[in-house]
């Protein structure tokens, strides 16, 4: 911690606050790298242990999906974008009503410029598609619902 500009870093946390982004990173060649981010665990499912943040709702859960039952939900691992087809010219990876077999990729998310294959835990049917494609995430948000 003693090579980075103390100031720089409280700085960025508070501009993480005043603005509620998740995560901020900067780089010049002054500084190099800086990355801030918050370690933001929210409940989806109210049977869960987790703590979560009373003021907010994962980014992930819309308008739609409120009181929702998410079992069966897939939730993700980490914060990123979504991307539901593996290019733009491509077809989705799954959609509403599709069989899924464990294993399959569902999804992808885009963390740090590494894409992340989102795979199913189990077989079954898409339920719900919960994200939007391109959209940002957190962790623990709901992605999909297999039944």
């Amino acid at each position: 911690m003693s090579d980075f500009d103390k100031d720089l870093i409280i700085s960025l946390s508070e501009l993480l606050n005043q603005t509620g982004l998740s995560e901020i990173e900067i780089e010049n060649k002054k500084v190099g790298r800086v990355k801030v981010a918050k370690n933001i665990i929210q409940v989806s499912n109210p049977l869960s242990s987790n703590v979560t943040s009373q003021d907010s709702k994962p980014a992930g859960i819309s308008a739609e999906s409120d009181g929702e039952d998410l079992q069966g939900a897939v939730l993700s691992p980490m914060v990123g974008t979504i991307y539901l087809r593996p290019d733009p010219e491509s077809d989705p990876f799954v959609g509403k009503g599709d069989k899924v077999k464990k294993g399959q990729t569902l999804l992808i998310v885009e963390a740090m410029k590494t894409m992340n294959n989102i795979s199913a835990e189990k077989d079954g049917i898409i339920k719900k598609i919960l994200v939007q494609d391109e959209q940002p995430i957190q962790f623990g948000d709901p992605l999909i619902i297999i039944e």
